[in-house]
């Protein structure tokens, strides 16, 4: 069976090639939504095979979705530019491909996320956690959100044994950089769905998202990598309805 790859870039350079590289070989088609890259992101994207598009006036999870639609896979691995695939993963959705009868019935996989910071593994405070990203062609849909989408899958659906690397945090630039963008794609959601600041969302939700990653669900125990990840997610929060009160 054939497989299709969806990816959304923008400015990937630095981490696109590692992602590239743990999907060599394994892919019939790499489709490739790209926000005005000023880097080397599209001939990396070239040197590999894959073919690239523009797609503006169109959030994260719509542009997801038009790839997913265009695609003519059998399978659909919806895949981050920051993510690598594990070996062990990579042989097992090897063998779902090559070996039909493995995914009777199955509509699409989980498939479990092991996050970096700084390089380095983090287990703890919301970071343990799986996704669906691997389903039939017909069977999954990608919600049309900006940020955090998920993908709905009609059928069933089962979880693979093996893990997505996810470098997503690798400096203390890049990471703020990163949630200072969120908190404004955030913001201008909850302005065009009306949502109302109120003192407790500009001095509360901060602190609370920083207890609530670091102390209920035990970031501490991934070190200061762990502290400095639930004051990011309390910076973002807090910068959320922030802009939303000027907004």
């Amino acid at each position: 069976m054939k497989l299709s790859v969806a990816m959304i870039t923008q400015n990937s350079g630095e981490v696109i090639e590692d992602s590239l590289k743990s999907l060599e070989g394994l892919w019939d088609e790499l489709f490739v939504v790209d926000d005005d890259s000023k880097d080397n992101t599209r001939l990396i994207i070239e040197r590999y095979g894959g073919k690239t598009f523009s797609l503006r006036n169109k959030n994260l999870g719509e542009r997801k979705q038009w790839l997913v639609e265009k695609a003519k896979g059998d399978w659909i691995l919806v895949i981050d530019s920051d993510e690598r695939l594990s070996v062990d993963l990579r042989n097992e959705i090897q063998k779902i491909l090559k070996y039909p009868k493995v995914s009777r019935g199955i509509a699409g996989y989980n498939i479990i996320y092991q996050n970096y910071v700084f390089g380095k593994p983090v287990y703890f405070g919301g970071e343990n956690y799986g996704k669906v990203r691997f389903f039939r062609k017909g069977k999954g849909k990608v919600e049309p959100f900006p940020l955090h989408e998920e993908t709905v899958i009609q059928g069933n659906i089962e979880k693979l044994s093996y893990t997505i690397h996810h470098h997503s945090y690798r400096s203390f630039i890049q990471l703020f950089s990163k949630f200072s963008r969120y908190a404004f794609i955030a913001s201008e959601e909850k302005w065009k769905n009306r949502e109302n600041v109120s003192l407790a969302k500009l001095f509360l939700y901060g602190p609370h998202m920083f207890w609530a990653r670091f102390v209920k669900e035990k970031g501490y125990k991934d070190g200061w990598r762990g502290f400095v990840l639930a004051f990011a997610f309390s910076y973002m929060e807090t910068l959320t309805y922030w802009i939303l009160l000027f907004l």
